[in-house]
């Protein structure tokens, strides 16, 4: 398939000829104007546009980009939805990794099926480390056909007394890295560094098409091969906690992170997408089906359409983790398309569901300082 995505003329009747198709709505009180200059904030004024109806697309044909639908609700028995695949060195996932994995630096984890414990299965890199500190950072991986830069946050000291958690953040569309300060925000990135953590926000790719991540509309794995190569080379040189790997983002970018938690099932730990999901019924393969990785999935209700439906899409990836059995919740926040201010939940959130935690710790009931609407 072409790499560059050609723009829908009737897609661009909702969202203005090929430009920006979503702003951020921050809710913190100090946001700026959605600008892609990674030196400044990406939070401003949420947009509203139609969602187009009609029967989705086939997934695993949609190179030729239309009008984007969420489709029908998913509905799944779980019976046949899911890949399992075990990484191991030299070889190549079922979703098509070029990558070599092995199992995670030791830990051990909670069967979550009753059978033998699941670990997490870490990448390993696959070129030539460049040196990890906070700033941008360029990495070339293979499989990648140029290099791609990621905004690393990244206190050396503190990662040099332990081994942190870490955390991607996937962006909006005309937003940059720098939302991470919005999404994760300043005292949640602060708190991950002090634990000798590392906080990873890939820049996109411009041929990725309108959405700044390729597996929002295609298969291309691009952005997850430059995903794995970033934690590989953070193993390598700083340490990383491999139970506690974790991914969020707005919009597109909650849309990416719907499709990283369960195609790196084999490393996730938990995931929370604010306005993201699975659309046109979507159904990526679990690398790692036995990994029950939590979800807290953040809507913003009715009106949260631009382009496309993202109560719809929250619900559908919802019902599609029912499937396999992974503990979620859906957050309506009733605000549109925009970031609640959850941020310490989130964290909160991420880190009570380690790497095979097995049954969460939310099961009976959520935290008493979680918004009311959240529910199990």
């Amino acid at each position: 398939m072409p790499r560059l995505l050609v723009c829908s003329p009737l897609l661009f009747l909702l969202a203005a000829a090929c430009g920006d198709v979503e702003t951020l709505t921050a809710t913190d009180g100090d946001s700026e104007t959605g600008t892609s200059d990674d030196s400044t904030g990406t939070t401003g004024t949420g947009t509203t546009g139609p969602t187009s109806t009609g029967e989705p697309p086939d997934p695993s044909s949609s190179t030729t980009l239309g009008p984007v639908t969420t489709g029908d609700p998913v509905t799944t028995d779980g019976a046949d939805t899911t890949t399992t695949t075990t990484a191991t060195t030299g070889s190549t996932t079922d979703d098509g990794t070029t990558g070599t994995s092995t199992t995670g630096d030791g830990t051990t984890g909670t069967s979550t099926t009753g059978d033998a414990p699941v670990v997490p299965e870490l990448p390993t890199p696959t070129a030539n480390c460049p040196d990890i500190e906070d700033g941008d950072v360029s990495f070339h991986p293979a499989g990648l056909d140029s290099p791609r830069d990621v905004r690393i946050w990244v206190d050396l000291d503190a990662a040099d007394q332990a081994d942190g958690p870490v955390v991607f953040y996937w962006h909006g569309t005309g937003g940059s890295p720098q939302e991470a300060l919005t999404g994760i925000g300043d005292l949640g990135i602060q708190e991950i560094l002090d634990l000798g953590g590392i906080v990873i926000a890939p820049t996109h790719d411009p041929l990725a098409g309108i959405f700044p991540w390729y597996l929002v509309l295609s298969e291309t794995l691009d952005d997850l091969l430059l995903a794995d190569e970033a934690l590989a080379c953070a193993r390598e040189q700083i340490g990383v906690d491999a139970s506690r790997i974790y991914t969020l983002g707005f919009s597109a970018g909650g849309l990416h992170t719907a499709q990283m938690s369960v195609r790196r099932s084999g490393y996730i730990a938990a995931a929370a997408p604010y306005s993201g999901g699975l659309i046109f019924g979507g159904m990526p393969p679990f690398e790692n089906a036995d990994n029950k990785f939590a979800a807290m999935i953040f809507h913003g209700g009715p009106t949260d359409n631009v382009v496309v439906g993202f109560e719809q899409a929250s619900k559908d990836y919802a019902t599609y983790l029912d499937g396999n059995a992974n503990f979620n919740f859906l957050c309506n926040h009733g605000g549109g398309h925009s970031i609640p201010d959850v941020q310490d939940n989130v964290m909160q959130f991420f880190f009570d569901h380690p790497f095979g935690v097995g049954a969460s710790p939310y099961a009976q009931g959520l935290p008493a300082d979680f918004p009311a609407y959240c529910a199990l």
